[in-house]
């Protein structure tokens, strides 16, 4: 009705009421007249749900689809269920505590000089051997001894998973950030 030609703003049912609307509060209720396939309706609204529906209704609105937020969302629930599912390789599997470690160093011996290789750690963190409290240092043997390189590929995969929880955090922070920003709207 509102588009129709030759309307006169008189000839409008709600002409009145909008020409008071701006004295009401913004949630004091009003009754306006909707015309709907030529029926006309009276609606109880206040100014801010009679915008809403003029906006809604006429203002092209966009949705979550036009920001392809829930493709995002999903593309990224994805992307941590294949990272969870990587992770699984650190599962039974030497890792070294992240205060430790490995160190080569020489024995002389009659023959030369012997290298040998051994974690160290600050505290005392590893199961002895034959002692009955913890020890600093676990030997590896020499640098093809298989103790030694998984001790080794254990730094690595501590140095990941380090380096994993770190940017873990900093999406995790970035999520806050988006949750806190969406607080506000």
């Amino acid at each position: 009705m509102m588009q129709s030609p030759g309307l006169q703003p008189k000839d409008c049912p709600n002409y009145y009421v909008c020409g008071a609307v701006f004295e009401y509060d913004a949630d004091e209720l009003i009754e306006l007249v909707r015309v709907r396939e030529q029926r006309e309706e009276t609606i109880r609204i206040t100014r801010t749900q009679a915008a809403i529906m003029m906006l809604m209704s006429r203002g092209n609105p966009q949705s979550l689809e036009d920001f392809n937020i829930p493709d995002l969302i999903s593309e990224i629930e994805e992307l941590l269920e294949s990272v969870k599912e990587q992770l699984n390789q650190f599962q039974n599997v030497y890792v070294v505590p992240e205060s430790v470690e490995a160190h080569e160093y020489s024995v002389k011996r009659p023959s030369g000089p012997y290298f040998y290789n051994k974690l160290t750690a600050k505290e005392q963190l590893f199961e002895p051997a034959e002692r009955s409290q913890k020890v600093k240092v676990i030997h590896l043997s020499h640098s093809d001894d298989p103790r030694n390189i998984e001790g080794r590929l254990g730094i690595e995969r501590r140095n990941r998973l380090t380096q994993t929880r770190t940017r873990l955090r900093e999406i995790k922070e970035r999520l806050s950030e988006i949750e806190e920003f969406l607080d506000g709207v």
